[in-house]
């Protein structure tokens, strides 16, 4: 063999090990990351979606896929990334049949009565993945901005057999229902408080006289009429309306203030509603779930804190009697399947059902100074109902606070032996 031919051979041998060392070093270090969900089932900071976003996007670069894609922008959803719109438009166009991808395109105008093409492409992606849920979500308010109920009750439907809504949240909203006047209205504020009642109230027929109304919705310009078609005060015209927000439109102009992102419009068609329920003397309830704000601080401020609600209407009873009425369901009536599950015992700090778990915690613990001047009989029931079903799964700092809120009194049950996996039907 010539001299040459053994060179050549010697430095191919060289380019091949050099190669596949430096890709084994390149993509030793990609590890395939976390699953992106809905923040209905799993809430991060802005920071961590950043990294995840970054983290996905490496992965992509190294084992290229359109699942790996979709994830990438999931995470990136979260972040404020002003490129999010192109990179998911050019996303679609290299896999124009992925259904996170469809998803997430038909969610750019969510919201809007005028949203076709979104519309088209959620119901693509749930008719390419069946068991794809999120799309549902987006569908029923488009449904319901068309008028569509017929549409709006089956995609509300699908949501509730595809499990989508875990128990605890279900029971939150089947026991704040529960304590609330007949024709009631409930304020309440994003998808984990608002889609149970939707679904307890609309499909499963329970306390269908209660009027369920979005925060959030209230900003668009289709919402206000479409409650009061379905019952709701005439709190407003679309005349009214219209001039409403061209005004507040103004003021932020005129003063060269930036618009909120959340809420320009709703909480002053709030205040709208409340004065018009009077006059019908309907009970206008907020739930405790809602953000805060001026016009909401004020409402709580001077209204009356029930646990998981605040009536912000004049009261028909004594606050003694609204006690007796509140604890009576929440010791006998409340639903515990959620509260007392593994699932929820054992799920990461950022599940969102653990969220839910502080709305009992936070609200008897507001009510500590209450329970125990105008219902004192029943401290001992409401300790040991805490200590069954939420102390578990509470921050070691707020299961000291709750357990110092008794004293002197002690758990007179045992929730140590108890099974985890079926909870109480109660």
């Amino acid at each position: 063999m010539k001299w040459y031919y053994v060179v050549g051979l010697l430095i191919i041998c060289l380019i091949v090990v050099f190669y596949f060392t430096d890709s084994q070093v390149i993509t030793s270090d990609i590890i395939r990351p976390e699953k992106i969900v809905s923040k209905r089932e799993i809430v991060y900071d802005t920071e961590t979606y950043k990294k995840l976003a970054e983290l996905w996007e490496r992965y992509y670069d190294v084992y290229p896929s359109e699942d790996a894609y979709a994830n990438w922008m999931y995470a990136t959803r979260y972040t404020g990334y002003e490129s999010y719109f192109e990179l998911l438009d050019k996303g679609l166009k290299r896999y124009p049949a992925n259904p996170v991808l469809l998803y997430l395109a038909g969610m750019k105008k969510h919201g809007a009565s005028d949203n076709d093409l979104g519309r088209a492409r959620l119901e693509k992606a749930v008719a390419i993945d069946p068991t794809f849920i999120d799309p549902w979500f987006a569908l029923v308010i488009n449904y319901m901005s068309q008028g569509d109920e017929e549409r709006t009750v089956l995609a509300l439907r699908n949501i509730l057999d595809g499990g989508a809504m875990a128990e605890e949240l279900m029971d939150l909203s089947f026991n704040i229902l529960k304590i609330l006047d007949k024709d009631a209205i409930l304020i309440t504020n994003g998808d984990n408080d608002t889609y149970p009642g939707w679904i307890l109230t609309r499909v499963l027929n329970i306390r269908p006289d209660v009027m369920i109304v979005n925060r959030s919705l209230l900003n668009t310009d289709w919402y206000p009429k479409y409650l009061i078609e379905r019952g709701l005060p005439g709190f407003i015209t679309e005349k009214q309306l219209e001039e409403l927000r061209s005004s507040i439109f103004k003021y932020y102009q005129e003063q060269s203030l930036k618009k909120p992102v959340f809420n320009p419009y709703a909480d002053t068609l709030i205040s709208r509603l409340v004065d018009s329920s009077l006059e019908e003397a309907r009970a206008v309830y907020f739930s405790s779930t809602l953000f805060e704000s001026d016009i909401i601080n004020r409402y709580c401020e001077n209204g009356r804190f029930l646990g998981l609600v605040t009536l912000v209407t004049p009261p028909v009873r004594s606050y003694t009697d609204d006690l007796r009425k509140l604890f009576s369901s929440w010791l006998n009536d409340f639903r515990t399947g959620g509260l007392d599950s593994w699932s929820l015992a054992h799920s990461k700090e950022a599940y969102a059902g653990r969220k839910i778990i502080m709305n009992y915690a936070a609200g008897i613990w507001q009510m500590r100074d209450s329970i125990r001047d105008h219902v004192p009989e029943l401290r001992q029931e409401l300790l040991n109902w805490i200590h069954l079903h939420v102390e578990r799964s509470l921050h070691p700092d707020w299961r000291n606070e709750i357990k110092n809120m008794w004293k002197p009194l002690t758990p007179t049950v045992d929730n140590h032996n108890r099974c985890p996996i079926h909870g109480s039907h109660k």
